[in-house]
């Protein structure tokens, strides 16, 4: 899949050059020489952001005046082409039906003969003309919007919130009612969430004095290595009853175990690898569990779920007061809510989508963005039966360091 990802970013940026061209030509001012000069923008943004991946690798990490101005003109170059690429390709999807019918009429020189007849009639030109003009406006329209949002994308793509929630929890007992979670997820350590980066959060989240700090997964990007600036940063977070976290499918992308101990014996995290602990608060339970994560990104989740039963087992042969105790479940993806909640599980804390980090639209509980095609769990709070699930929408960025109409979240919790 990764080998295919530059053909495709190329094949796209094929298609933008000539569209562009294609509309040159409809112009007074095109000369064939302004094909060449078309194609400059493409070569220099597209060679230089190549070779800063390729020379420096993801460990790269410039002075902040030379993101500025040597990186994010490429980032926002990468982010509007792809996003303008996207709008001519379902273009040219819903016109392929009618062009099919078209092209095999052209076929027949009977038939090609009555529709030019026909496209020639007054009436046609003039409608033929008008959707021109409304599909050339349109795309100028989507083209400027993709530019300035992506621009405006890239520069507060690590301007967080802190959204505080109160969650309602069936049967909660009274000793349990106001106890706080702080939760923090999809960090990405690499290239785009450095270490003084991750200190600040490490210090918002200090100041939040949790009960509980929550952290279900995707400390690095790709590089295993990149966990130490993670422990190093959150080193000295404290919450009364732990630090828990869990690993996303970024932490398994190289040496899911080497995150792992990085983690366990650097840092205040209690890793639950499938596993529990049961916190006494105000004498009372609370279960708290973690599963592991896997490679894949998609919503298929069986392994997930066997990892489940197996900290559901092992909890019930030693915890007789589990099944009435308030249960609370760290998982990466939220993609498996629906069968979870049929575990009678209270509260899952999840992550993954970063609420789809790059959203063009977005209308109250309408989010169009690339997480939405995967699943209808994409960002907040969500019910099934009696189980509730909170998903984050993460710090850190993939694919590009841009954050459209989704800011990063840290989120306080109260459980009432």
């Amino acid at each position: 899949m990764w080998s295919l990802l530059p053909l495709i970013i190329i094949g796209l940026q094929v298609l933008v050059y000539f569209t562009f061209i294609n509309y040159l030509k409809t112009t007074r001012i095109y000369k064939p020489s302004l094909r060449w000069w078309a194609l400059v923008p493409f070569v220099l943004f597209d060679c230089s952001f190549i070779a800063v991946l390729l020379i420096w690798g993801r460990k790269f990490a410039p002075p902040e005046w030379f993101k500025l101005v040597g990186l994010y003109p490429f980032y926002v170059w990468m982010a509007a082409t792809f996003f303008i690429s996207l709008w001519l390709l379902i273009g040219k999807i819903i016109k392929l039906p009618f062009q099919i019918p078209l092209w095999l009429v052209n076929l027949i020189r009977p038939l090609r003969e009555k529709l030019n007849v026909f496209r020639n009639r007054k009436t046609v030109r003039k409608v033929s003309n008008s959707r021109r003009k409304f599909v050339r406006y349109a795309t100028m329209g989507i083209s400027a919007y993709a530019f300035g949002g992506a621009a405006y994308g890239i520069l507060r793509h690590d301007s967080y919130i802190i959204e505080y929630k109160d969650i309602k929890i069936e049967n909660l007992p009274p000793e349990l009612k106001g106890t706080t979670i702080s939760l923090i997820s999809d960090i990405h350590a690499g290239q785009y969430m450095n270490e003084h980066e991750m200190k600040e959060y490490a210090d918002v989240l200090n100041g939040l004095a949790s009960d509980i700090i929550c952290m279900p997964g995707d400390f690095v990007n790709f590089e295993s290595r990149d966990i130490h600036s993670v422990t190093s940063a959150f080193c000295d977070i404290k919450a009364k009853y732990g630090i828990y976290g869990t690993l996303g499918n970024h932490d398994f992308f190289q040496d899911a175990d080497y995150v792992a101990k990085a983690i366990i014996n650097e840092s205040p995290i209690q890793l639950l690898r499938n596993d529990f602990r049961k916190l006494t608060i105000n004498g009372k339970d609370l279960y708290l569990m973690g599963v592991d994560d896997t490679r894949g990104a998609g919503a298929y989740m069986p392994e997930i779920f066997e990892y489940y039963k197996k900290v559901e087992t092992n909890i019930t042969l030693s915890n007789s007061g589990f099944k009435d105790s308030p249960k609370i479940l760290l998982c990466h993806k939220p993609y498996g809510f629906d069968t979870l909640a049929q575990k009678d599980i209270d509260l899952v804390l999840a992550g993954h989508t970063h609420g789809g980090q790059v959203v063009p639209v977005k209308f109250g509980n309408f989010n169009l963005s690339f997480a939405a095609t995967v699943s209808k769990y994409i960002e907040g709070l969500y019910t099934s039966g009696k189980s509730k699930m909170y998903v984050s929408r993460g710090i850190g960025s993939v694919g590009l360091p841009i954050r459209l109409n989704c800011p990063p979240e840290i989120t306080k919790i109260t459980l009432v």
